[in-house]
């Protein structure tokens, strides 16, 4: 039932691509579509309040809204205030919205059953073309130049072989920063970043930074493997921190949700780090000795659709061992739930979304390839 509901939204989304034609990226609905075409659809004047009274805080984007008992369109639109530009790009998103809303309601009877270990829910993300969703909310992306230039720095986690405690959660250390947003921008590796740096400053000094992800959006360059708001990689991010000797406070180096020029100065930084070190792929012991000996780790899965729908559980879709790695992540814990044992990651997609921004993999089987590349930074 699930795979027919994953063809119905590839077929529906192939029947309504001629729709998309002509469509320039300011006329999506997106998430800077909200209450920006005025009346055009319902729930716009909502929109408009929610922005009027949004700011951003701390140096981060406002999460998206939460969305309650959503019943079919007309409900999306009124609770999300979004907008589109033309008749046609309303009914695109119709149908994709249609698609998504028939796949969480296959896999939430699927979890009534017991046969799934993971609900979804529709949320501020169910409109969005899987080629958005890609482009807007993940940003994990490699290349020989930052692995070249990433060498410098680079060291190999060596495993402790010490004993660790059955469950963990840095979060009730004080060691996590609120859950944050990464708007529009495919800066996912930014967040994976500055989580980790945050939360070994955390254990080194018990001082917990807001570290700017805006400072590694602007300054990065592309010939380290980093390119803003088109991708970039968590390592390579590492091995500019080490080289910039240090990154901004988010408060005075605020998130814009688009790449700017670098305004970096050295009185603006929080932290310092003096390089990184990488779990060797594929050992979660050696994950699980660091992330309760060290702290948080920076780490990499495969985001499909079905994870922008995640709503609570222990993700165990199978799809998602799939596709290669494209998503970057903070790794904050781990523990067990009914014999099952899982990890605790923080995303970067707003608290509306999943466990108030969090979602639980399966451990110990690499799910979503979550052990293929992680690491941490030295501090």
């Amino acid at each position: 039932m699930l795979l027919e509901c994953r063809r119905k939204i590839n077929m529906k989304v192939l029947l309504l691509l001629p729709l998309l034609m002509g469509l320039t990226s300011a006329q999506f609905g997106g998430f800077g579509g909200f209450g920006n075409l005025g009346n055009r659809v319902p729930g716009a004047n909502v929109a408009n309040r929610l922005q009027q009274g949004l700011s951003n805080i701390a140096g981060r984007l406002p999460s998206p809204p939460l969305l309650t008992n959503v019943q079919n369109f007309g409900d999306f639109v009124a609770q999300t205030g979004k907008t589109y530009a033309t008749a046609a790009e309303q009914t695109l998103r119709e149908g994709v919205f249609s698609a998504h809303k028939n796949l969480v309601d296959a896999s939430n009877e699927a979890f009534r059953r017991g046969t799934k270990t993971y609900e979804l829910a529709v949320n501020v993300f169910a409109d969005l073309t899987n080629a958005e969703f890609l482009k807007q909310l993940t940003g994990n992306r490699k290349s020989s130049a930052g692995e070249e230039k990433s060498k410098r720095h680079r060291q190999l986690a060596k495993k402790k072989n010490v004993p660790v405690p059955d469950s963990f959660d840095w979060r009730q250390k004080g060691g996590v920063t609120p859950v944050k947003f990464q708007g529009e921008c495919g800066s996912c590796w930014s967040f994976a970043t500055t989580g980790a740096i945050e939360g070994h400053v955390f254990r080194k000094s018990g001082q917990l930074p807001n570290l700017s992800e805006q400072n590694l959006i602007d300054c990065g360059k592309e010939d380290i493997g980093l390119a803003g708001c088109d991708g970039g990689y968590q390592e390579y991010a590492f091995e500019f921190v080490t080289n910039q000797q240090g990154l901004a406070v988010g408060e005075k180096y605020p998130y814009l949700d688009k790449r700017d020029t670098c305004k970096y100065q050295s009185e603006l930084s929080g932290a310092e780090i003096t390089g990184f070190a990488v779990i060797p792929p594929k050992d979660e012991q050696a994950m699980k000795e660091a992330i309760a000996t060290l702290g948080p780790l920076a780490c990499s899965v495969y985001g499909l659709e079905s994870l922008t729908l995640y709503k609570s559980g222990i993700y165990a879709d199978e799809e998602c061992n799939k596709g290669e790695v494209n998503h970057s992540i903070l790794v904050v814990g781990y523990g067990t739930e009914k014999g099952q044992d899982y990890w605790i990651v923080k995303n970067s997609w707003g608290t509306a979304w999943g466990e108030e921004g969090y979602f639980r993999l399966p451990r110990g089987k690499n799910f979503c390839g979550i052990a293929t590349e992680c690491s941490y930074p030295i501090v």
